[in-house]
């Protein structure tokens, strides 16, 4: 499988790769992701589903996992982790520095079918005092978390406007952030289930919505495309349930069958 496997093929072909991964036995899984460079490796559990995704990543040891999931995005990290049990959840998240576990920490207390678990707490804010020029160059400095959109928050962190950055590019440096922001913005409650949140009108303008708690409370921002791959995987899960739930009830139409011709006393050596 390793051979099946080395980091060329994992690199170029990560799909066929996470297949093969998926078929494979834990031992091999471990072995293979173990000989991966975290960021091949995590190209290739992108691929998968979280489940499945999930299951391997199960196999190694915290820290080696650990290094493997900085490089997943957030969104999908997350998902990962709530289908992890509670003890190896916990031990990843110590072994994650930081500045990646606490932003997580803040997404799994929210279930995993709500707009919550979606969220990126990274994303740009700013005050609406700030000059837009400042503004700028703080977001250059940190631009892992630079959207196209800035949120502006009040003193005790509520969301009071939203700007496009690209109007602050385009705007003189000295101007305030105030100035440019739309004022009085929606947000979309933490706790919306995913096929509500989905529904929300807003998305018709934008593409990344804000995100708050039940206090009103800025918690970050959510991605359109995020919320589609969760709905899409929702799906296939329901689909894979009706399967099996189909499976079952024709199982159990054989076995009433079977044992009504067994009482009968037929056996499959008797004639009828």
């Amino acid at each position: 499988m390793v051979k099946q496997l080395n980091v060329r093929f994992a690199t170029e072909y990560p799909v066929e790769a996470a297949e093969l991964l998926e078929r494979a036995s834990p031992d091999a899984v471990e072995s293979v992701l173990s000989a991966l460079p975290p960021p091949v490796a995590a190209a290739v559990l992108s691929a998968m589903a979280p489940g499945p995704a999930a299951d391997c990543l199960a196999q190694l040891a915290p820290r080696r996992a650990a290094r493997l999931l900085r490089n997943l995005k957030l969104e999908f990290l997350t998902s990962i982790l709530l289908r992890l049990d509670a003890e190896a959840r916990s031990s990843v998240l110590k072994a994650l520095p930081a500045t990646v576990s606490a932003p997580l920490r803040i997404v799994l207390q929210f279930p995993g079918d709500s707009v919550g678990s979606l969220l990126d707490p990274r994303v740009m804010t700013a005050r609406a005092d700030a000059e837009v020029g400042e503004t700028l160059a703080r977001a250059r400095r940190a631009p892992g978390s630079l959207r196209r959109y800035l949120y502006v928050l009040s003193e005790d962190q509520r969301l009071i406007g939203v700007v496009d950055v690209r109007k602050c590019a385009l705007s003189d440096p000295a101007l305030t952030i105030a100035s440019l922001m739309t004022p009085g913005p929606f947000a979309l409650p933490a706790r919306t289930r995913l096929r509500e949140a989905a529904h929300d009108p807003h998305w018709k303008r934008f593409e990344t919505m804000p995100v708050v708690d039940r206090r009103g409370i800025f918690l970050g921002a959510v991605r359109r495309n995020a919320l589609d791959r969760a709905l899409q995987g929702e799906e296939a899960l329901t689909a894979r349930r009706d399967m099996t739930g189909l499976a079952l009830d024709l199982a159990d139409l054989w076995w009433q069958t079977a044992s009504g011709l067994f009482a009968d006393g037929w056996r499959p050596d008797k004639p009828r």
